[in-house]
Formats: C-alpha cells, sequence, structure tokens
C-alpha cells in the first residue's frame, strides 16, 4: 500500500521556492505578460525530448489525424506494452516542454506503456472544436491499431482536454479510454469557484488573469460553461475510472474537488489524491518523492482496474 505523504518534502519545499522566484506567476497575474511569454514560445516551438529520455525510451514521429505525434516506448522492457494518450498542459497557449518530456518518458519505463503524444494545434490557431475533433479520430485509431483502449491522460489544460475527450467519445457512442489520468486538471476555464481565491494566494505559479485570458482564447467564442472547454460542467455518467493528482498549493485544486465529488455521485470510481503544500502539476517534477510517489499510485490503480 502506498500512503501519502502527511507534509512536503524538503526537495519540494526546495522547488516551491525556486518557482516562486521565476517569474511565472507575475507573468501570469497580467494579460500583456501572458501574451509576450506566449508568443516567445510560440517561436521557439514545441521543447524537444531531452537527452535522459532519447536514453531510456524510443520516440517515433508521425502523423496522427494531422497533428505531429511522438510514440513514446521503453527501450528495455520484456513486458507487453500497453497504450497511453497523453496530453500535455500549457495553459493551451504554450507548447510541450522538456518537464512534460520527462514525466512521459517516466509513465512508458515504469509501466511498460507505449505513449503517444499528439501535439495538438495551440489557441488562438487551435480550439477545442479542432482538437476535440482530431483526438476523437486519434483515440479511435489507437484502439484500432492496438485492439485494447487507451489510458486517457494529460496535464493541467491536457488534463482538462483529456476529460473533455472522454466526454465527447461518450456522447458520440464511440469507445471511450479505460482509465483516465489526470495531473492538475484545469476543469473549468472561468476559474469562478469561490474557493480559488484562498488557494491563490498559496499557489507559486499560477494566476487567474493569464489563466482566464487563454482559456477564452481557447474557446474561441464557445460559452465558458460548455463542456467541450469546461469539462467541470459536463455529466459524468458512465465514465470509466478517473485518478486524479493535485497539490494543496494548486489553484486548480478546488475544482478538481467539485469534479471528485460530482463524478461520484454519478457511480464513477474516481480517487483523488492530495498531496500537501504542493504545487501546480508536481508530478512533472519526476525527481520529487511526491512524483514518484503519484506514479506509483496510478500504475496500482490502472493494473488493479480501480
Amino acid at each position: 500500500m502506498t500512503a501519502l505523504p502527511s507534509k512536503p518534502s524538503a526537495a519540494m519545499r526546495v522547488a516551491s521556492a525556486v518557482l516562486r522566484r521565476n517569474g511565472v506567476k507575475r507573468a501570469l497575474s497580467d494579460v500583456t505578460l501572458t501574451e509576450q511569454v506566449r508568443a516567445r514560445n510560440r517561436a521557439a516551438g514545441p521543447a524537444a525530448p531531452p537527452r535522459a529520455v532519447r536514453a531510456s525510451c524510443e520516440i517515433e514521429w508521425t502523423t496522427a489525424e494531422g497533428l505531429p505525434a511522438a510514440v513514446v516506448s521503453p527501450k528495455r522492457t520484456t513486458s507487453v506494452l500497453r497504450p497511453f494518450i497523453y496530453l500535455h498542459g500549457g495553459g493551451y497557449i504554450n507548447p510541450i516542454t522538456p518537464h512534460h518530456w520527462r514525466l512521459i518518458a517516466a509513465l512508458a519505463v515504469e509501466n511498460a506503456w507505449t505513449v503517444t503524444v499528439p501535439l495538438y494545434r495551440l489557441a488562438p490557431d487551435g480550439d477545442a472544436t479542432d482538437a476535440l475533433t482530431r483526438l476523437a479520430a486519434l483515440h479511435r485509431s489507437v484502439v484500432r491499431d492496438t485492439g485494447t483502449a487507451p489510458v486517457l491522460g494529460g496535464d493541467s489544460a491536457g488534463g482538462g482536454l483529456a476529460l473533455a475527450l472522454a466526454l465527447h467519445l461518450r456522447d458520440h457512442g464511440q469507445s471511450g479510454p479505460r482509465h483516465l489520468a489526470l495531473f492538475a486538471p484545469w476543469l473549468d476555464i472561468s476559474l469562478g469557484n469561490p474557493d480559488i481565491a484562498a488557494v491563490d494566494r498559496l499557489d507559486p505559479t499560477l494566476s487567474l488573469p493569464g489563466l482566464r485570458h487563454a482559456g477564452l482564447l481557447w474557446a474561441n467564442g464557445r460559452d465558458p460553461r460548455d463542456p467541450e472547454v469546461s469539462p467541470l460542467y459536463g455529466d459524468f455518467g458512465n465514465l470509466c475510472p478517473v485518478t486524479v493528482f493535485a497539490g494543496t498549493h494548486d489553484l486548480l485544486l478546488p475544482d478538481c474537488r467539485v469534479f471528485a465529488r460530482e463524478a461520484r455521485t454519478k457511480g464513477v470510481d474516481v480517487e483523488l489524491y492530495e498531496f500537501p503544500e504542493a504545487f501546480h502539476v508536481f508530478v512533472a517534477g519526476t525527481f520529487l518523492p511526491e512524483s514518484r510517489t503519484a506514479r506509483r499510485l496510478l500504475a496500482r490503480r490502472v493494473d488493479t482496474g480501480g
């Protein structure tokens, strides 16, 4: 049995202090600064998988439903590989980063998963309509090619998109994932939950003005309460098992709690793991003890079908 920590590790405290100093929260506190960061990151483009990731994993680039996609699988395993579709975060406006690749590699190596990583079109060029259409087709192709339903997961915006995709597949009568793995998912682009304000003061990286701006770009005219952009407002009946990870210093935690509560009323098998004083998407800090614990918890949930 893997127990949750009762207090943050020393590494978590150090990492949180570093994040608080590096200016990410300040950039998201102002829409103009958020746009400047978005333009800079867009010009730089998606990060390439770091050397350590390439050392442990085979990475095959392909095109899936018009999107570039990496297929990441462990180099050394005797196990039968199982499919996982991973949707990266970045507020729907920023490309994949080295931290995402490290988490993806850890998931692949530790669990004998073949992880398909589509680089969906970012706002304002892409939006939820485009992403869900393409990703639903990608999900169908993974099921067809592997003969099994994949685990579907993602972090932050990618976690919200993963839940929206699962609801989209169900509502269109299509085969869904076998399990949802959501790392600090962004579930409501309006961020209107009154409980968020108290956590906002503790969160070292996220801030409301920039996030709300990015969410509206992604919605591209849709009502912010449309479940395809804010899956918190969806109907959670007949969903597969869901595992959610969030830190108590993550301003998205209050909406994760709402989701877990509402989904359970629909009979969904949901586990929400809250890590003390952990920052947003702490699981991507793969060196952290908390990340290792979270990855073990996810593996156990997927392997037991819970």
